[in-house]
Order: C-alpha cells, then structure tokens, then sequence
C-alpha cells in the first residue's frame, strides 16, 4: 500500500509540473492599441518633445512560477519598461513582446502563441522579425530624425538583435540586458534557450549603444556581457545600488540625461 501511496505521489507531482498556472491580468492603458505583425502587439503611444523615439522594450516578465512550472501568461504585473517610458519627454512608443498581454485586453488573444515564445523561444527568429514588423508599422505613418531602443532584461537581448537588422535604429540601451543568453542559462544552470538568437553572437560596432547594470544585480550581473562589450569597444556602466529590478525608476532621469547627450551633435 505504501509503494502505491508513493507511485500516486510522484505521478501527481510531474503531472502538476507539467501544467501552466492560471494567468493574471494586467490593467493596461487606456491609450493602448494593437499592432498586428506576425503576432499581436500591445502598443502604447505617447507624443513628446524633439525629433526623435524611443521605443521601449519590456523584460521576459514571469515565464516560468518556479523552475519546473510553465506560467499560462507570461506578462508582467507591473511592466518597469512603460513606467520608465511615462517619465520620458520624448516621443515614446511601448511596443509589447509576443504573447505578452493576452488577456488584458479581448483583442490580444493570439492563434500564433505557443509555450515557446516565451521560454526557448523568446528571442526567436519569429519573434525578432515581428518586433521589427510592429515598430515598422508604427512608424510607416511618422517621421522622426532617429530611434533608440530601450530595453530592460531580455527586453534588452531583443533591443540587440532588432538594431542589427534596422539600419534606422541609430542607437540601442540595454538596462540589465540580457546580452549574452548563453552565459546567462550556463550561470543559473538553465536549460539553454537553444530556439533563440543570442545578441553576443552579433556586431553593432558601427550603432550608438549605452549599456547599464546594476550592481547588485544576480539575475544578469553586468559581468556576463563584459566579453561582448570589450569586443565593440563597450563598457558597462555600473548603478550604485541597483538589481535587476529595483530602483531603475529612481535613476530614469539621470539615465535619460545620457541617452539625449550622446545623440546631441
């Protein structure tokens, strides 16, 4: 009786492992819109000062609950990318990642999304070109005199590889960027996102760049793409007190005062 008691119990927790958890949903704005690429995107659009935009790129949120558990909705509760964009004077643009936001609003549900674009596949092929899709649908009824990306996490790793197929992207900023996903998944003894594009593999030597880490950051510490930096000419610049997480908002302005200087002639 004891043997069956146990078989039942290890067959009750693979299967619970194997299951996603029920999603949650996040108020978004009301000025948001939908951009349909080759996935739906949340997009949030918001008119500001000067000639340029920054488009602003979201982290992974909450792929996983725990290491063995698959979360239904991968979105953030409280996106860090747009709060950061509402404190820019700058023409912005919060332009959300595949699958993400799915059920904040009726018209994001999305036949294209699997598991996958937001695990092994989250800075995939499919997913870059439908980034650049969206942006480019964005912008095929405005002018501006020059784009940033602005990514936060793995925000920052799509940042990366978007800029090196848009030559109208003149500068990219990473914040806690994930900049090499194979160092990362080697770090934290993940499975390797083998369905993804690793930035590291790339050269922007000749695109404007501004890369933050936060000095107490354990999720991606600003070690990771030392190597890849060093190879462009890059450095790290280093935030007194920040994780992965906290305290971004606190610097924003500081942050935003560099990112306008080295795009000022």
């Amino acid at each position: 009786m004891a043997t069956k008691l146990f078989v039942l119990s290890i067959t009750i927790i693979f299967i619970s492992a194997c299951q996603t958890t029920q999603p949650t949903r996040f108020k978004v704005p009301e000025a948001s819109t939908v951009i349909n690429s080759h996935f739906k995107h949340l997009a949030v659009f918001q008119e500001g000062e000067g000639p340029r935009l920054h488009v602003y790129i979201e982290g992974d949120g909450r792929p996983f609950v725990n290491r063995f558990l698959i979360a239904a909705d991968p979105s953030p509760q409280t996106p860090l990318a747009l709060s950061l964009m509402m404190l820019d004077k700058t023409s912005s643009l919060y332009l959300g990642r595949p699958c993400y936001f799915a059920n904040s609003r009726s018209d994001m549900a999305d036949s294209a999304c699997k598991l996958e674009f937001w695990t092994s596949a989250r800075y995939s092929e499919k997913v870059v070109e439908s980034m650049i899709s969206g942006l480019r649908h964005h912008l095929a009824t405005r002018s501006y005199q020059g784009i940033s990306l602005i990514g936060h996490s793995g925000g920052g790793s799509l940042a990366v590889l978007m800029a090196a197929r848009m030559p109208e992207v003149d500068q990219v900023v990473t914040l806690a960027g994930n900049l090499d996903i194979a160092a990362w998944a080697n770090l934290h003894h993940y499975t390797p996102l083998k369905q993804s594009l690793n930035p590291s593999d790339l050269n922007l030597i000749h695109t404007k760049q501004l890369h933050f880490g936060g000095d107490r950051d354990k999720n991606v510490p600003p070690s990771l793409g030392a190597a890849w930096l060093n190879s462009m000419g890059q450095t790290m610049h280093i935030i007194k007190d920040a994780d992965h997480n906290c305290c971004w908002l606190t610097h924003w302005n500081q942050i935003l005062t560099q990112i306008d200087q080295q795009m000022t002639p």
